[in-house]
C-alpha cells in the first residue's frame, strides 16, 4: 500500500502519546495496514480490524503478550492476557465469577465508602492535584482492599507500577527502572501470596489460592494455579485494577471540562452518568494499544502480514473511527453503545471492566453533587507504555 512519506506512527513517541488523533485519523485513512519503518510491527486501526482482530484468536495469539516490547510465553509474565484457549478459558472461567455485574452491584456499599472516604477530604474552593487527592487512591484503595494489601504499603505499590510502566522517548525497550520495578512488585505481592498460603482470609489472593479449574489432563479433571501462575495473576489484578482506573478517571474529567455542554447534561439527569463513563471510555481510551502475533498469513486492504508477525491493534484509534461512529471526535452522553472495544472484545476482553466502571460512575455522581462547577487547569501525561492518561490534573473544587 502507498503511504504519505510524512505519515510516521510510534507507541513510544511523546508527542503522538499526547496527542495520537491525528495521526490515528490519518492512519485509517491513508495506511489502515501500516508497516512500523523498523520493520518491528505492524499496525491496524480501523474500528472493523481491530474488533475482528482481537475475535480472531486462533490468527492473532495472545500467547507471545500484549506488547513487543516484553515478550512473554503463554502468560509466563503477563498471566491470562497472555495465552489462548483453552487454558485461557478454563482458567478465566475459575475467575469470571469475581467480577461479574452482580459481584459489582455486591460491593457498591464498600466502593461508596471508599469514594466519600477520599472525597470527604475535599475543601470546596480549593485548588488541588485531582491525581493525588483522590484520582489515584480511589482505585488503588479499591483494589488494595480486594487483595488485601495493607494500607500503608498501597502508595508504594502504585508508585511501583507507574514507574513499570513510564518509558523513555523513541524507545521501545523497557528501561532499567521498569525492570526494577517489576521485580520489586512481584517480590512484594509474592510476600503477601505466602502469608495467605498459611493465614487465608477472604481477600481475592486466598480466593485465588484456592480456586480449581477444569483440566481433562488430571486424574480427578481439575487443577489449581502453580505458585509462578498465582503469583502472575495477582500482579495482573494488583496493576489493571488500579492503573487503568486512574486514567479513566483523569480522562473523564478532563473531557467533561473540556464538553461543559455534556457535563451540564449529567447535573440536570444524574441518570446518565453510566452512559457518560462509556463515552469517556471511548473518546479518551484508557489502553490506547495491545499486540497480538500472527498464527498465519493474513491478507488485509492489499497487504500481506505474514505468519509470526507482531501486530498493533490500536483501539485508541478504533474507537475514534468515524466508519463506526457518527461524528467520533465529539464527547456525547447517552451514545449509542453497541460493539465497542475499549476494553478489548473477545476472549481477553477485561475482567474487570465492570469494577472501573462503577468506580469511575460513583465518582462522576459525587463530583457532580459536591463540586457541580468544578475547573480543570494544567493537566500533564508522562509517556508510558500501553495506557493512556494523566498523572497530573489541577482541579478547582467549586460548589
Amino acid at each position: 500500500m502507498d503511504v504519505a512519506g510524512d505519515l510516521v506512527y510510534s507507541p513510544y513517541s511523546k508527542a503522538i502519546f499526547d496527542d495520537p488523533y491525528p495521526v490515528y485519523r490519518r492512519l485509517r485513512d491513508e495506511a489502515p495496514v501500516y508497516r512500523d519503518p523498523e520493520d518491528r510491527w505492524w499496525v491496524l486501526s480501523r474500528f472493523d480490524d481491530v474488533a475482528e482482530s482481537l475475535r480472531d484468536w486462533q490468527t492473532f495469539s495472545s500467547r507471545e503478550g500484549p506488547a513487543p516490547e516484553n515478550r512473554d510465553n503463554d502468560g509466563r509474565k503477563y498471566s491470562i492476557i497472555s495465552m489462548d484457549p483453552p487454558r485461557h478459558d478454563r482458567i478465566r472461567g475459575m475467575l469470571n465469577r469475581l467480577f461479574t455485574p452482580r459481584a459489582i452491584d455486591a460491593m457498591d456499599g464498600a466502593l461508596r465508602r471508599i469514594v466519600d472516604d477520599h472525597l470527604d477530604r475535599l475543601t470546596p474552593g480549593a485548588t488541588v492535584d485531582a491525581m493525588q487527592a483522590f484520582a489515584f487512591t480511589i482505585p488503588t484503595d479499591v483494589i488494595g482492599d480486594l487483595l488485601g494489601v495493607p494500607p500503608a504499603d498501597r502508595q508504594q505499590l502504585r508508585v511501583w507500577w507507574e514507574a513499570f510502566l513510564t518509558r523513555d522517548e523513541g524507545m521501545a525497550a523497557m528501561p532499567p527502572a521498569a525492570i526494577e520495578a517489576s521485580a520489586q512488585i512481584s517480590e512484594y505481592i509474592g510476600g503477601l501470596i505466602e502469608q495467605r498460603r498459611t493465614d487465608p482470609g477472604t481477600d481475592l489472593i486466598s480466593v485465588v489460592l484456592e480456586a480449581t479449574y477444569p483440566d481433562p489432563d488430571t486424574p480427578d479433571g481439575r487443577s489449581s494455579l502453580a505458585p509462578h501462575d498465582v503469583l502472575m495473576f495477582c500482579n495482573l489484578l494488583s496493576a489493571a485494577g488500579s492503573e487503568t482506573t486512574q486514567k479513566l478517571l483523569s480522562n473523564s474529567l478532563v473531557a467533561l471540562d473540556d464538553h461543559r455542554d455534556q457535563w451540564d447534561r449529567l447535573l440536570a439527569d444524574p441518570s446518565l452518568v453510566p452512559t457518560a463513563v462509556d463515552e469517556a471510555l471511548r473518546y479518551d481510551t484508557p489502553s490506547h494499544w495491545v499486540a497480538r502475533t500472527t498464527t498465519r498469513p493474513v491478507e488485509l486492504h492489499g497487504t500481506t502480514i505474514d505468519e509470526g508477525e507482531w501486530v498493533l491493534l490500536l483501539l485508541g484509534s478504533a474507537n475514534r473511527d468515524e466508519r463506526r461512529y457518527e461524528d467520533p471526535d465529539r464527547f456525547v452522553v447517552g451514545r449509542p453503545v453497541g460493539t465497542d472495544v475499549y476494553f478489548g472484545w473477545g476472549r481477553h476482553i477485561c475482567l474487570g471492566q465492570w469494577l472501573a466502571r462503577r468506580e469511575a460512575a460513583i465518582v462522576l455522581e459525587q463530583i457532580a453533587a459536591r463540586f457541580p462547577n468544578y475547573a480543570i487547569g494544567r493537566h500533564e501525561r508522562v509517556l508510558t507504555a500501553t495506557v493512556r492518561g494523566y498523572t497530573y490534573v489541577e482541579m478547582e473544587l467549586r460548589a
